[in-house]
């Protein structure tokens, strides 16, 4: 990574919005990279802050995860960018809570960068923000997401405006690089839609 990219990365702050049944992998995996690179993240959940969110790990149980904020206590004017962990629960059970649902719209509304993968861009329909987007995720979401309104295609990784999308795991590497050369992009730049 470039010295001016480094920079540019210096006090960024991003939340992950997670809950019980995230997958450990695609959580730790984005986390690790974001901090290894200067980022700061913070683990917000619908779960007061002090409690533990239960991960998973290929369908059994994995670590817990001590919540960091509670989502009725965060505000997306703090943050940089926005990271949808994926697990097969943890959308079902964050569309539950109204908060973490009007947490995403918020992000959207301000145009900051929103990163979700495989299962996490089922969480971009229950708020509201997948009608005309163009995405990827999950191939067992692309008819939950194209009768949403959203365009599906099966790439490695999806750019659109300041979304950001990946199928999954595999997609790891090219997930964070976007999703870091999002945050060094001055606020109020669009990079267009790419795949």
């Amino acid at each position: 990574m470039e010295q001016e990219d480094m920079q540019a990365l210096k006090g960024k702050h991003v939340a992950v919005l997670a809950t019980d049944g995230v997958e450990a992998f695609e959580y730790l995996g984005p986390r690790d990279f974001l901090e290894q690179h200067g980022v700061r993240v913070t683990l917000i959940s619908p779960k007061p802050k002090g409690e533990a969110i239960q991960s998973f790990d290929r369908g059994t149980q994995g670590a817990r995860f001590l919540v960091e904020m509670d989502v009725r206590d965060a505000r997306p004017v703090h943050f940089d960018g926005l990271l949808l962990a994926s697990g097969e629960a943890n959308p079902d059970r964050l569309k539950q809570s109204p908060e973490a649902l009007a947490f995403i719209r918020e992000f959207s509304l301000q145009d900051k960068p929103i990163a979700a993968l495989g299962q996490g861009p089922r969480t971009l329909i229950d708020a509201g923000i997948a009608k005309a987007k163009h995405v990827t995720s999950w191939p067992g979401l692309q008819e939950e997401l194209r009768k949403a309104g959203a365009e599906w295609t099966d790439d490695e990784v999806v750019v659109d405006g300041k979304l950001v999308t990946s199928r999954d795991p595999d997609d790891l590497p090219a997930f964070n690089r976007t999703l870091l050369q999002e945050l060094t992009l001055p606020m109020g730049t669009d990079p267009g839609v790419t795949s």
